[in-house]
């Protein structure tokens, strides 16, 4: 069960993966970012990120809104 605390440090992590991802021109390599499984899987559920493999990898690219 998930504490409000918990909830609190998921959205803040959450939030600075999205910024990390802005701030990169929108995608990034998934082998290099630090941020956990959990967030990755959270931004790819709301519709914000998706994973894109281009062949030379797997990306982590903001949806377009």
């Amino acid at each position: 069960m998930k504490t409000k605390t918990s909830t609190k440090k998921s959205a803040n992590n959450s939030n600075a993966c999205l910024l990390f991802l802005k701030n990169r021109g929108g995608r990034a390599k998934l082998s290099e970012l630090s941020f956990s499984q959990t967030v990755i899987q959270d931004l790819i559920t709301k519709n914000i990120a998706k994973v894109k493999n281009t062949g030379a990898g797997y990306y982590l690219e903001l949806e377009k809104q």
